[in-house]
């Protein structure tokens, strides 16, 4: 559940950002037709309700948002950090996380979320259990409605009209009006009806249920369920002839001492915000072209760039400096990746391919600049390399990023961490397992076992660079370095 919880957060902090954006853009949107705002929160709730999307260069995300700014292995950091891009947020959250406590047999964070995502399921079933003993009450006080044709009917204690079912919508309207105020209104709710809105209402209220916590959501709810409305009533003054404008203000200004029903039933939702749908249709002209086409150019333009997450910068690789008599340090020369062709290595001075045909190295990729030079602590850098020794991922183990090199094209960028699929590390054994000595540390901590029986490993006869050869059956290659 603690994963789960932690999975609505990250998609929390995502649709937020995109909430801010698509309020801002309904400001510009002003004079363009309700319904091309109504159709922006679309983008809303698939950034509530789905986890994952696609990287483009035309994002309107940050640049350096995370797509998981709370990493779901934060429970088990040394040092827990979240990453949501932006820098002030993330030293003030990070800073407030307890750390792990020595001795202890449980991390208090691990306790922290377990509770948050208890206390946020509770919140997910008193809204739903809300909801539904407000559609009983409802149902009750419905009773003795009349039936007045198909799915219309007509009840005495209500004062505001609406929608209720999904399946099978019915009409309620208020028992006295006249016959131009129920045909005003009853317009309009067939119109809900028609597209779909009693169904849509009820999507974004479960959407709601699950990010209560949010008040941005909660406002996001409101905005949408007021653009819904205003973009109903155009339809109806689109499909009318004009001279029914002041009439139909009429029919909502009749309704204006009503108030909505119970706003927690999804299922049935009356005719709120009545003050300014009379504003919005007495103002109502038929929109210019030029404006429909400008709206449409942008809700296209914004709807893509806030679906899409931001594609992951390119990097120029830089080539290490190096110097012969540079000691491999303590750790020794990591062995990355071994096969017929190609040996990767990596150390704190840099990551090296060799090639074994022409017996040089054919590329170097200085690790400094990516702050992935440390060997050990929490600042050790993973590296994992693909089973076809062309892909290559640098992992900093204190953060959520990671950069990718692809050894073909000599290119690299910055991703989020996601582990590599069926990593080549699978093919190693430990070094004792090959070598019989007591000076291990001048042998690479890995052997390769080749499908020959042979194995490959490093090995340095002094523990400088210059002496660092690699090693296959009755074969030694030695890895020479360029000296700048």
């Amino acid at each position: 559940m603690s994963e789960l919880f932690l999975t609505v957060l990250n998609m929390n902090l995502t649709a937020s950002y995109v909430i801010i954006f698509v309020i801002l853009t309904r400001l510009l949107l002003k004079k363009a037709p309700k319904v091309i705002s109504y159709a922006l929160w679309g983008v809303v709730a698939f950034r509530l309700i789905i986890p994952f999307s696609f990287d483009s260069m035309f994002s309107l995300m940050p640049r350096n948002t995370n797509a998981v700014p709370i990493p779901h292995d934060i429970i088990y950091q040394q040092s827990p950090q979240i990453n949501t891009g932006i820098e002030i947020v993330d030293s003030f959250v990070s800073g407030s996380l307890p750390a792990p406590i020595i001795g202890a047999s449980v991390n208090p964070l691990q306790i922290y979320v377990e509770i948050g995502a208890y206390i946020w399921i509770l919140g997910i079933i008193a809204l739903l259990v809300y909801s539904l003993v407000s559609i009983l009450i409802l149902k009750r006080r419905l009773k003795s409605a009349q039936l007045i044709e198909k799915n219309i009917f007509e009840a005495k204690n209500l004062k505001t009209p609406f929608v209720l079912g999904i399946i099978r919508p019915n009409i309620y309207l208020p028992d006295g009006l006249n016959i131009e105020e129920r045909n005003y209104i009853l317009l309009h709710e067939q119109t809900h009806i028609h597209r779909k809105d009693h169904i849509i209402k009820v999507l974004a209220f479960l959407i709601l249920s699950i990010h209560w916590f949010n008040p941005i959501v909660w406002i996001a709810f409101m905005l949408m369920s007021t653009d819904m409305e205003l973009s109903c009533d155009e339809r109806v003054l689109k499909e009318m002839d004009e001279g029914i404008i002041k009439p139909y203000a009429n029919s909502l200004l009749s309704l204006a001492a009503g108030r909505p029903i119970l706003n927690g039933s999804p299922l049935a939702f009356g005719e709120g915000n009545v003050r300014g749908r009379i504003k919005n249709v007495l103002n109502y002209k038929k929109p210019r072209f030029w404006i429909i086409v400008f709206s449409i150019i942008i809700v296209a333009t914004v709807g893509i760039g806030l679906v899409a997450n931001p594609k992951a910068a390119i990097i120029e690789p830089t080539a290490p400096e190096l110097s012969f008599e540079q000691t491999v340090g303590v750790d020794m020369v990591e062995l990355d990746y071994a096969s017929d062709d190609i040996v990767i290595f990596h150390d704190y001075f840099g990551l090296f391919v060799y090639d074994l045909n022409s017996q040089k190295i054919i590329r170097s990729l200085d690790l400094k600049p990516l702050d992935c030079h440390q060997t050990q602590g929490d600042n050790y850098c993973d590296v994992t390399v693909s089973m076809d020794g062309n892909t290559v991922q640098l992992h900093p183990m204190s953060g959520e990023d990671m950069f990718v090199y692809t050894v073909s094209s000599n290119t690299l960028q910055e991703a989020t961490y996601k582990p590599m699929d069926n990593p080549f590390r699978s093919q190693f054994v430990p070094i004792e397992e090959v070598i019989n000595s007591t000076r291990l540390g001048n042998y690479s901590h890995h052997a390769v076992l080749f499908d020959t029986g042979e194995y490959g490993y490093l090995h340095t006869e002094d523990g400088t660079i210059e002496t660092l050869s690699y090693v296959r059956g009755d074969k030694r290659y030695i890895l020479s370095f360029t000296s700048s």
